[in-house]
């Protein structure tokens, strides 16, 4: 178990076994359907204390066709059928790069939840398959606008299958864009800018994307241990021609183990990460978790944006599961 406090949030990672499985009620709970097996592997938690009241199933098309795989889909609604009425699931499916109509759809489904409620609500969001500006937006939304006491985040370590030398998952030119909820709000022009990349495999990409922006100053998190020895060696691998060009220092470097999204999010509240005098931005190339980890501290630090790279489209590639499942526990202590 890790933990961490910054402000007034408060989080927690653990591993879950599944003799212990997942024992909460949660308000709403959200789920995301792709093409990875791995996406399914929660519904295996469920010792028969797992309860929610309301769920969002999240899916996507891709060239006119539907994202996933219908067997993943159908286990997934039967999952959700047995413990709450077809009434309260909410399908959500549009193209994945369709950013604004499905962070609207998910936001009218919170706004209606809360105004039904009257209260906080307490939300478990299953990241494992989940793109990550979706995840981080529905982070942001929640602690902007102080609609959720608490929000449990799942995540399936996956393996990838074929040969991980030649693992390219996007198609095309990636462009940024800045994630709802966590733009910079004390900026000022005359900073100078520093990137901070979490680190994964296409390493030529976003290293070609931080020479095109010329930052004044770079930063790596780096998800060390990966989630295997071979995978924590490819990362260090497609790192090593940017830590070169931009002349990356040792203590610009840190590092946390791929599946622990409160470690690297201690890990990135180290001065050399968070200089003074700099307009920051958050790169989330890497692990889901980190990914989660820039969201939290960048939140927190108005000089700190967060920023999504989209793709022109997406390889399906197959993700199995590890059998190592995490939980990461985020409190907003303003409601303590």
């Amino acid at each position: 178990m890790t933990e961490c406090y910054e402000n007034y949030i408060y989080g927690k990672s653990t591993k879950i076994l599944k003799e212990e499985g997942i024992n909460d009620h949660f308000d709403l709970f959200i789920f995301t359907v792709g093409w990875e097996s791995r996406c399914t592997e929660i519904v295996k938690y469920d010792t028969g204390l797992f309860y929610f009241d309301s769920a969002i199933i999240i899916s996507f098309r891709m060239d006119d066709k539907i994202g996933y795989l219908q067997e993943y889909m159908d286990k997934i609604e039967s999952f959700a059928k047995m413990k709450i009425s077809d009434s309260e699931i909410s399908p959500i499916e549009y193209e994945p790069n369709e950013l604004d109509k499905i962070t609207k759809d998910i936001r009218k489904t919170i706004e209606k939840l809360v105004e039904k409620l009257k209260r906080p609500l307490y939300i478990g969001f299953d990241i494992t398959s989940c793109p990550r500006y979706f995840f981080l937006y529905l982070l942001g939304f929640c602690l902007n606008n102080e609609i959720a006491q608490e929000i449990s985040f799942f995540y399936s370590e996956g393996r990838y299958a074929g040969n991980i030398e030649e693992y390219i998952h996007t198609k095309g030119d990636w462009k940024i864009v800045e994630v709802s909820n966590f733009e910079a709000l004390d900026y000022d022009p005359a900073d100078k800018k520093m990137f901070i990349v979490s680190a994964g495999f296409e390493g030529n990409r976003f290293r070609s994307l931080v020479a095109k922006y010329e930052p004044d100053a770079v930063g790596i998190l780096l998800p060390d241990p990966g989630f295997n020895q071979e995978y924590t060696k490819k990362v260090e691998h497609e790192c090593k021609p940017m830590i070169e060009e931009f002349n990356i220092h040792d203590d610009a470097i840190v590092r946390a183990p791929a599946g622990d999204a409160i470690a690297a999010w201690e890990a990135l509240k180290i001065p050399t990460l968070n200089k003074q005098g700099y307009h920051i931005a958050y790169l989330t190339f890497g692990p889901k978790p980190h990914v989660l980890a820039m969201g939290i501290h960048g939140f927190l630090n108005k000089k700190i944006s967060v920023t999504y790279r989209i793709p022109e489209g997406y390889t399906r590639l197959e993700v199995e599961p590890t059998g190592i499942f995490w939980r990461y526990d985020i409190k907003n202590l303003i409601f303590l």
